[in-house]
């Protein structure tokens, strides 16, 4: 396979990515106790890793594309290092909430040029490995929780679980930096017109509204389980951990069979079918009582979100190529905005009328990604 260690190193990065990004949900209430934050307050954690994650990603973008995709990758693997070693001696809420936004900021540019990297080496197979990078955030969605529960299930201090990861990312951005990752700028890069051809594209800009709905919807989701399961259902803190982990590895397998279904069917009908689940297992989400049907409908979010990031967002691209990197950043970054607000607002509803009626407010939004995938016609898309 052609530029394999290029591919394994994407791979590795977005699995710890996937870690970090995921085992938000676990540690909350450690982070929370830590900084006497209220449940309103804590969603603000969410809101400050993805102000800086939509900050930072339009501009990684442009210099991806300007000054080489290479230099990016490796600018954005060791601020992301340094920036999870910092994180645990923040002194307050407020330094954190900034060091937050630092981690969420190059995490974002990190996902942006990898994708775009992935579909620069992989023309032919471009849907194939964008997803199959998401499978590898997936495996590492299952494995962050998991050792988050079980760091704070043994009493030790959350703040151990960011510094280790932060030195294990540094070790990545070295192997990033003697890699041969494709580092030749585009020379359309920054021009002005390519910009506005870009955001005048209904067909991208009906894709990233997509991107911001489902994105939101998915950290709300996982990302408010635990509080949920915790007030809801009395689980403990390293049970409901177990229930994120379990959510993401039926995410993780569903990928994976995904990445195989777009070898033979359309990105559109697959996400439509994903989206149209989504919102049957997140009202399900709200309304079962007994445990045993909460574990089949966290599996089903698993199985139903899966693919839907990473299909919108190579759906999305395809028109653009000669600007691969922009493009991703405005969908990637269209997704960070919808994970700064949404579950933010769902913060706010559990707080003022309950955490059921939070768990199940996303269904609207994944009906509106099934009617812009079935019913927008191809040829309005592409005008």
């Amino acid at each position: 396979m052609k530029n394999r260690f290029v591919i394994i190193l994407s791979f590795i990065v977005t699995m710890v990515f996937g870690m970090v990004l995921t085992s938000y949900s676990p540690l909350l209430p450690s982070i929370a106790a830590e900084f006497s934050l209220s449940l309103s307050q804590s969603g603000f954690i969410f809101s400050a890793n993805f102000i800086g994650f939509v900050s930072f990603i339009l501009v990684g973008g442009v210099l991806a594309d300007h000054i080489g995709k290479k230099t990016i990758f490796v600018i954005s693997v060791s601020g992301f290092a340094v920036a999870l070693m910092i994180f645990p001696f923040t002194p307050n809420f407020i330094l954190a909430c900034v060091v937050m936004a630092l981690i969420g900021g190059f995490g974002g540019i990190i996902e942006t040029v990898t994708g775009a990297v992935m579909s620069d080496i992989n023309p032919s197979k471009e849907s194939f490995y964008v997803n199959m990078t998401q499978v590898f955030f997936g495996i590492g969605a299952v494995i962050g929780p998991i050792i988050a529960g079980l760091v704070v299930a043994a009493g030790i201090n959350w703040k151990m679980y960011y510094f280790v990861i932060g030195v294990i990312s540094v070790i990545i951005a070295i192997f990033l930096a003697i890699a041969k990752v494709p580092n030749k700028p585009s020379e359309e890069a920054l021009s002005l017109s390519i910009l506005r051809k870009l955001f005048r594209d209904k067909r991208l800009l009906l894709i990233c509204l997509c991107m911001f709905l489902y994105t939101g919807s998915e950290v709300g989701s996982w990302g408010w389980m635990t509080t949920f399961l915790n007030e809801d259902m009395s689980f403990s803190i390293l049970k409901s951990s177990i229930a994120v982990a379990g959510f993401w590895a039926s995410m993780t397998v569903s990928r994976f069979i995904c990445g195989y279904l777009t070898l033979k069917f359309s990105e559109k009908w697959i996400v439509a079918v994903l989206a149209f689940f989504s919102a049957i297992f997140v009202l399900l989400m709200g309304l079962v009582q007994s445990e045993t049907m909460i574990w089949f409908v966290i599996i089903g979010l698993g199985f139903s979100f899966s693919s839907q990031w990473p299909l919108i967002a190579t759906y999305g691209s395809k028109a653009h190529k000669a600007s691969s990197a922009t493009v991703f950043a405005m969908l990637v970054g269209s997704g960070g905005l919808g994970a700064t607000i949404i579950p933010y607002a769902m913060g706010l509803v559990g707080e003022v009328v309950g955490v059921k009626v939070a768990s199940m407010s996303p269904v609207i939004f994944f009906l509106i990604i099934v009617v812009i995938f079935v019913t927008v016609d191809k040829k309005v898309l592409e005008s």
